[in-house]
């Protein structure tokens, strides 16, 4: 009996820590400059072709939740074909204050920001031009 009691309270502790970890990042993202809803300015793009997407909304929040509506790359976009905006609940995490990971299921990228005033800069893995973003007004 002892022996479960013990293992109840490591399993505990395990748990604990998690949470506290979670509300830890959860505490730093609220004062991030990435919180809110911004939309890409200019028209709707018409995908790429190295297969990413093309995100023409985003809206992040503390949690580390992440509301993304975008434009799919891939032969579509190779072919001319008129670009059909998707929406999706992905994640993200900051890893510095330059760096932006979001997650798509196991799949990760990595995206440059930076955030000036009301505008935010996304440049797509590889480098290339940023994508404008404006933050929506609350």
């Amino acid at each position: 009996m002892k022996f479960i009691g013990s293992i109840l309270v490591a399993v505990a502790c395990v748990a604990m820590t998690a949470c506290n970890q979670h509300d830890e990042a959860t505490a730093a993202r609220s004062v991030s400059p990435l919180l809110g809803t911004w939309t890409r300015d200019g028209d709707t793009p018409k995908g790429s072709d190295n297969g990413g997407p093309q995100f023409t909304k985003l809206t992040f929040t503390p949690d580390g939740s992440l509301s993304a509506s975008y434009v799919a790359g891939g032969i579509g976009a190779m072919v001319g074909s008129a670009p059909s905006v998707k929406s999706e609940n992905d994640t993200y995490t900051t890893r510095d204050t330059s760096t932006l990971s979001i997650a798509e299921g196991t799949s990760h990228r990595d995206y440059a920001y930076r955030v000036s005033g009301s505008k935010l800069y996304l440049t797509p893995p590889g480098g290339g031009d940023a994508a404008v973003f404006s933050k929506a007004q609350s």
